[in-house]
């Protein structure tokens, strides 16, 4: 018996991402999220869930009339639903720069606070709450407790599902009170009564225009950056809770400029963390810029600043969040004659951001405003959403970036994928304790050296000495030198060696 083997051949075409890291992203078209001939829309804010929809809110304005509107998208950005009102009750709603309505998502569960007049005609903090994913929303209820005057309000949600809430309370005449904070645990009925931050005393109190920021770690603490005001000096701080404090820390201060505003600035800081750092940009009004700053959580100590853009151009109203080993910001800078968003780049350990570039796309002639930059890391894109005035009206637009990718043609289905070019990647994570990952790639075979030096240029350890084959590579370091002892926390140095190519990058050990 003859047995006949067929050998079948065939293509199959994939696409892979041809960047590896956030350096590479690439921006493309902007677009109008929900055009309107006749009302205004400015202060977009945006989460993302666990299912990957976006949700977004705003707030819309006619003449007098304001509302809060809400919006998502579930296929990544390319369309939105039609809005939906959240807010039930028709009285004054109230929205600053920095300080429009906020979204926040637990599970399929939807909040979103905003600044609206109560039944004495002050201004107070409501929270509007979806069950159902945003398709219906219930009657907004009064968050704030304090007397009189509630304003520039900041909702957090933690992984254990608990909300948290800062604000800022003021007298009847708008004499500044005190900054308060309060907890909703998952599953209780409401929030339980504000306490003082204690950060107001008779010789400081945090700039009453200027909104707060608050983060949480993974494990629970809160942090919150906010602008200070000592007759009038208006550097930034943070303050700190762990779950186990009852109080805030002492302030912690971030900028050290002693930035004397005899004005309201309407600026306050950004604020974001990983697991192992906190990141915040802020405007500096005596530089005229905007600088970021960071510090190891596990000793706060702000001595990282980097200015934004050195280009002699104001720059102000930052937003930045973390992914992965890079701080992104977006800001508006005054620079080509009107206030333009602009967009940089920073990864952890370096001191100056790349990549900048302006995010909107009209004209830069004319007198048109763009203010109210925020960004939203969602299924491996960037999104940056603002207001943009070109129209006569505001309008809220968005532009995505997304890692560049490439179709590659595979002859059998066991062939390999190999990179068309040498590259050194970020360490990850980093910073990093004690172990980081080291990624290259090698587009053919090569004799590769891969050494980590201190910042004195001395050797520590030689990872990779030997040849190579080409494809997708990776090695560890366990923090350890050439005799396998543990070294200091501190900043090294990792370099690559392949035939003619060679490339230095940086990376932080925290201890």
């Amino acid at each position: 018996m003859v047995k006949i083997v067929k050998t079948i051949s065939f293509c199959i075409l994939i696409t892979v991402p041809r960047a590896q890291d956030d350096l590479d992203l690439v921006w493309s078209n902007e677009q109008i999220l929900s055009p309107s001939e006749t009302m205004d829309q400015k202060f977009p804010d945006v989460v993302i869930d666990d299912s990957g929809v976006m949700h977004i809110v705003w707030l819309e304005q006619h003449g007098n009339q304001k509302s809060i509107q809400y919006s998502s998208s579930a296929d990544g950005g390319a369309s939105f639903n039609q809005p939906v009102q959240v807010n039930q009750l028709n009285r004054h709603i109230i929205a600053y720069m920095q300080s429009g309505p906020k979204i926040r998502n637990r599970d399929n569960e939807l909040f979103v606070i905003f600044m609206m007049h109560d039944e004495n005609e002050y201004p107070s903090v409501y929270m509007s709450y979806s069950s159902d994913g945003g398709q219906s929303w219930s009657e907004e209820s009064e968050v704030s407790d304090q007397p009189y005057r509630n304003a520039y309000p900041d909702l957090e949600i933690d992984i254990s599902g608990n909300l948290h809430l800062i604000y800022y309370n003021y007298g009847q005449n708008w004499g500044f009170v005190g900054a308060f904070y309060a907890v909703a645990f998952q599953f209780s009925s409401g929030f339980q009564t504000s306490i003082p931050m204690g950060i107001t005393n008779e010789t400081q109190e945090p700039c009453d225009c200027c909104q707060p920021d608050l983060a949480l770690s993974n494990g629970g603490d809160i942090y919150v950056a906010y602008r200070n005001n000592i007759t009038n000096h208006r550097d930034h701080y943070l303050v700190k809770k762990t779950q186990e404090d009852s109080t805030f820390s002492n302030p912690i201060q971030i900028s050290a400029y002693e930035d004397y505003i005899n004005f309201c600035p309407t600026s306050g800081p950004s604020l974001s963390l990983n697991d192992s750092l906190v990141f915040v940009s802020y405007f500096v009004h005596e530089n005229n810029s905007s600088f970021v700053n960071y510090s190891s959580l596990n000793e706060i100590e702000f001595s990282n600043e980097t200015i934004v853009h050195d280009n002699g151009y104001q720059q102000n109203h930052s937003h930045s969040i973390l992914h992965d080993n890079f701080i992104h910001i977006a800001w508006i800078e005054h620079g080509l004659g009107n206030p333009d968003i602009f967009y940089g780049i920073m990864e952890i350990g370096n001191d100056e951001l790349v990549n900048i570039r302006r995010v909107n796309q009209d004209s830069t002639s004319g007198e048109v405003t763009q203010k109210d930059p925020k960004l939203l890391w969602a299924d491996n894109s960037l999104f940056c959403f603002w207001s943009d005035g070109r129209s006569g009206l505001y309008q809220v637009y968005l532009s995505k970036a997304t890692l560049d990718t490439q179709t590659v043609n595979i002859g059998h289905a066991n062939s390999g994928i190999l990179p068309d070019s040498i590259s050194l990647y970020p360490a990850y994570p980093n910073p990093f304790n004690p172990v980081t990952t080291l990624h290259y790639n090698l587009p053919e075979d090569a004799i590769v050296s891969i050494t980590i030096y201190d910042m004195m240029g001395r050797s520590v350890t030689t990872l990779v000495s030997s040849q190579q084959t080409a494809g997708y590579k990776s090695v560890q370091w366990d923090a350890t030198n050439d005799a396998g002892a543990p070294v200091s926390a501190g900043l090294y140095l990792y370099m690559i060696e392949a035939g003619e190519f060679r490339q230095t990058k940086k990376m932080v050990l925290l201890k």
